[in-house]
């Protein structure tokens, strides 16, 4: 009998510890002070929001990490998130998102307000966007929307770039049409209607238009592409390629390469060649594949065509020339 009830006191104390924890659930609501940004023992551990239900469930102070493949994939701040019943989804406002590549952030991303799937990972973030990459590319957008699986940043929407500045004067202002960032490649595009300025300090302005332009989050390194048009003041340089190179280790720009076929005019003559290298240092253009100028109705070929003062002099290496006399 003895050895009954002892059974039976076992029973109740297992049912006694299964009421308490069934009767107190997980509560999601938290203040500054038990933020995990603000406590290092806690500071990136991950919250997986998907495990929260109620009609409405609040928390302040939100710090999520997701990983995936054994490496941290982003790393998200809000001051707020509200989820709700059978939504899947939180709401976020005043949102930092911080994406990597390996240990490193490449690209940080601010808006006021945000959105998150709970299972899928993809996130939506508006109001006043920056999305800023590591070496100092900015991009302005009314929207940004990432897509977990393939790890890519998209703004439909209207776009405004500020890249970095160089010791020769302000960076690259680029306005156009939608944009994608390439988390894994390091590649942010501008997919349309491209146009772009850069001033230099010695009074020297391009301006750039091109259907879509690429830039690296590495190298600062520039591309415009399709149809592109480069004015310097009144000199006029067109292809279908053209990309600014930066110095290596530096933020100097060292020149900037046409080509697929590029014609430059805009002063008394005008010149083409399959590519154009041009320094904005010293003022040089250099026309390599099967180069030629015309000048009125004189042609000069040869294996390489150098303009030298923008253009003022003329270099050509083993020329050949056809001169009309009339």
């Amino acid at each position: 009998m003895r050895k009954f009830y002892q059974i039976f006191f076992g029973i109740l104390v297992v049912a006694l510890f299964l009421e308490v924890l069934i009767g107190f659930p997980i509560h999601l609501e938290s203040t500054s002070e038990n933020n995990p940004e603000n406590n290092p023992e806690t500071a990136g551990s991950r919250k997986d929001l998907s495990h929260y239900s109620g009609a409405q469930q609040k928390m302040e102070g939100v710090h999520l990490v997701e990983s995936r493949k054994g490496s941290r994939d982003w790393e998200l701040f809000a001051e707020v998130a509200e989820g709700y019943e059978g939504k899947g989804a939180w709401e976020l406002k005043n949102v930092r998102v911080l994406f990597y590549n390996g240990e490193a952030v490449d690209f940080t991303v601010l808006g006021k307000a945000g959105r998150i799937d709970t299972k899928t990972k993809d996130m939506k973030i508006e109001g006043d966007v920056k999305t800023t990459s590591i070496n100092g590319y900015q991009f302005n957008s009314a929207m940004v929307e990432y897509f977990s699986e393939k790890r890519l940043l998209v703004s439909p929407g209207k776009v405004k770039m500020v890249g970095p500045a160089d010791t020769k004067g302000k960076g690259l202002v680029v306005l156009g049409t939608g944009m994608e960032t390439n988390i894994e490649q390091n590649l942010m595009k501008i997919s349309a209607e491209v146009s772009a300025t850069k001033a230099f300090l010695d009074g020297k302005n391009f301006i750039i238009r091109s259907r879509s332009a690429e830039f690296s989050g590495k190298s600062k390194s520039a591309k415009f592409l399709e149809k592109v048009t480069i004015q310097i003041d009144t000199l006029k340089m067109e292809g279908p390629e053209a990309q600014f190179e930066y110095s290596s280790g530096t933020d100097f720009l060292s020149s900037i390469l046409l080509k697929g076929g590029v014609k430059v005019s805009g002063f008394d003559k005008y010149a083409t060649a399959e590519q154009v290298n041009f320094d904005p240092a010293e003022n040089k253009f250099v026309f390599n594949g099967s180069p030629r100028v015309v000048q009125n109705s004189d042609e000069i070929t040869g294996d390489q065509i150098v303009f030298l003062d923008g253009g003022k002099r003329v270099k050509v290496e083993n020329i050949k020339a056809r001169v009309d006399n009339k």
